[in-house]
């Protein structure tokens, strides 16, 4: 299968928010909150993001302390390594304030509150946007916090992956239409998750090559091994739009 960026509605939805975010003037609310299940394509969205902008990428690691969380962000910002928090502030505050940067936190749900309070530090004193990723209980732990709430000016959750998305994926990943009763299929198997959707794919893809097809049936997915796609809390139906 192709190495393939799918510009999907969560895609698209995390891109005008951030195009919002890094509009607001300098001094003005500019939180972002990016939230939903694992295998929704959050971090993959936020990777290429950064990679295309220049925003900074930070992945929270288990039991990082201040000092830790602050000196891996110095070390994206310009490859040091401050030995104490308020020098770790400073130089990124100056550093952020001077470039604009974007800072694109990756599993802020693991994060201690406290931890977070640190990057609304960041936003008050650059002036740059922030923006949290993380899985569903993000959402409701940041919204408890008013001080913190109060300077989200941009959310976007996270859907399941739709038919439609499905069919693109799999024409263009691996050169495969998909029939639409198919792409259905898949997406109630893997429950909207695109690492199982992934996983289906390069398997039609081999059952197809084996068979000489172009195409792959709503029978051939039955034929699939069964995948654990987890709770489905979603009440809307795949193709129920975007």
């Amino acid at each position: 299968m192709k190495n393939v960026f799918l510009e999907t509605a969560n895609v698209r939805a995390f891109r005008e928010a951030l195009s919002v975010l890094e509009d607001i003037e300098k001094g003005q609310p500019g939180l972002g909150v990016v939230w939903g299940r694992a295998g929704r394509g959050k971090t993959e969205c936020a990777r290429e993001f950064a990679v295309r902008t220049g925003a900074v990428y930070l992945r929270v690691l288990e039991d990082w302390t201040p000092r830790a969380m602050l000196s891996a962000l110095c070390r994206q910002l310009n490859g040091s390594e401050p030995k104490t928090v308020d020098r770790c502030k400073r130089i990124a505050c100056e550093i952020l304030d001077r470039t604009r940067k974007t800072i694109l936190v990756d599993e802020a749900d693991r994060l201690d509150m406290k931890l977070v309070e640190h990057f609304r530090d960041l936003h008050d004193e650059a002036g740059i946007p922030v923006v949290l990723i993380g899985e569903e209980h993000l959402f409701p732990m940041l919204n408890a916090r008013r001080r913190l709430w109060s300077r989200v000016t941009q959310t976007v959750e996270f859907g399941p992956i739709t038919a439609e998305d499905i069919m693109l994926f799999g024409f263009k990943a691996a050169e495969l239409k998909l029939e639409p009763a198919a792409a259905q299929k898949i997406g109630g198997r893997s429950g909207g998750d695109f690492r199982l959707v992934w996983q289906d794919i390069r398997d039609l893809e081999q059952m197809a090559r084996a068979a000489g097809a172009k195409t792959a049936s709503a029978a051939m997915i039955d034929a699939l091994p069964a995948r654990k796609s987890g709770p489905t809390p979603e009440k809307h139906p795949l193709n129920a739009g975007r």
